[in-house]
């Protein structure tokens, strides 16, 4: 992969020269550009301080200043990028539930970036991950990731991909207790899951924010555990919202995201992503670590591109985690993957199956790692299309897989099951 450089323009150097043609300068411009970089200071305070407004805010600001009229709306491309989807409202909240919610914090506390961490870091969590291992009588910890407070009264939200294989799970507060916690719910297809603790200090619930009125350009804060449940507790990165339902495939399973730049890492999964208002606006679930691979075979390294689950969408699976304990999803415990061309090992483009969970419905059928899914009931589809046939079936329903092994075509019936007690 080539590469260009562009040097600076040849005046960047400011030479001796450069110097005195420029101390001839019209002493006019000079006062205009001084009263220019006023406004334009102060539209960046404005925009850091209070993000709701936005570029509207600092466009309001120089209205006030120049008695130029500005308009209450903006156009619908320049406050929502077109998209595939339009974001989920936020769900109503369960009266039980809400009663324990955090109010909004009070905006005139929040006039800066570390007001905003100072107020919201008590609220984030770490999450710790122990399982049983051969040899050993206690659990190991075997992986962490972050969370947050969701309820004063002890809920706390995190990914199902943290917790997923648990014997044991601990949760590290902001006052370095280290408490036990247990397990309320966790939905596999969307990567939420719901803990509960009893702490003996009162717990620092977040506000809730809403995920539908985020828009591409605002300031957000990702804070967590990366790397390290210990060392690096507490990070806090920032960045801006990307862009809005972003519809990724993950190990088989298609959420809608919010993209964000800014960064995370393993372990920050579970995290809040916070707005500058202090409201979690979306989990840290995902982000992208390579962008390809160039002309040597090398791996070109991807920047910025993270990704969050939007609140709303975590909220009404939360709830329901927490009313009924989990929440039924029909799946025969297969990720599939598309190959769009052939490779040295794959020679039909298609629609393969990757992965097969150990016990699952496709496992018991008969299905292989390896085996090209030609249809679906007769139907050939998609790998998108496939996910969302088998959303729509009932557990217990039956599915004809009609699969290529190795040039031989099978016919194999499969009993479609709940992919949440697959993965337990």
């Amino acid at each position: 992969m080539s590469h260009k450089f562009y040097p600076y323009p040849a005046d960047y150097r400011n030479t001796t020269s450069l110097r005195r043609a420029r101390r001839g300068g019209n002493v006019f411009v000079i006062i205009l550009c001084v009263i220019i970089a006023l406004l334009l200071g102060a539209g960046t305070f404005f925009a850091l301080t209070n993000d709701s407004q936005g570029w509207r805010g600092f466009t309001a600001y120089l209205s006030r200043m120049c008695g130029c009229p500005v308009t209450s709306q903006t156009s619908p491309a320049a406050s929502q990028p077109s998209t595939d989807k339009i974001p989920a409202a936020k769900p109503a909240q369960d009266p039980e539930i809400e009663k324990h919610l955090a109010q909004p914090f009070d905006p005139t506390t929040l006039t800066s970036i570390p007001d905003v961490v100072e107020a919201v870091t008590p609220g984030v969590v770490g999450i710790l991950n122990y399982q049983k291992k051969a040899g050993k009588t206690d659990p190991v910890l075997a992986g962490s990731g972050s969370g947050f407070i969701y309820t004063d009264d002890g809920y706390i939200i995190t990914n199902q991909h943290v917790v997923e294989g648990a014997d044991m799970l601990k949760v590290s507060l902001y006052d370095g207790q280290t408490v036990e916690a247990t397990l309320v719910g966790s939905d596999v297809q969307t990567d939420v899951a719901v803990l509960s603790i009893e702490a003996g200090t009162a717990l620092k619930a977040l506000p809730i924010g809403d995920s539908s009125a985020a828009r591409v350009g605002e300031f957000v804060l990702a804070i967590g555990d990366p790397i390290s449940a210990d060392e690096l507790s507490g990070s806090v990165t920032f960045g801006i919202v990307s862009a809005l339902s972003r519809e990724i495939n993950i190990e088989g399973f298609v959420n809608e995201y919010l993209q964000t730049d800014a960064a995370v890492n393993p372990g920050n999964s579970g995290g809040p992503l916070i707005n500058m208002r202090g409201e979690v606006i979306g989990v840290t679930s995902a982000k992208y670590t390579s962008a390809g691979i160039d002309e040597f075979g090398q791996n070109i390294s991807s920047e910025g591109i993270g990704f969050a689950l939007p609140i709303n969408n975590v909220m009404e699976i939360a709830q329901s985690l927490i009313k009924e304990g989990s929440k039924v999803r029909p799946g025969i415990g297969v990720t599939i993957v598309t190959y769009l061309e052939p490779t040295t090992t794959i020679k039909t483009p298609g629609v393969y199956i990757y992965g097969i969970t150990e016990g699952g419905p496709a496992d018991v059928a008969g299905v292989k790692v390896g085996d090209r899914l030609v249809a679906l009931n007769h139907k050939e589809l998609t790998q998108d299309e496939f996910v969302l046939v088998i959303r729509s079936k009932q557990v217990g329903d039956t599915v004809l897989l009609t699969i290529d092994r190795n040039g031989e075509t099978l016919e194999i019936s499969v009993v479609v099951g709940d992919m949440n007690q697959m993965r337990k």
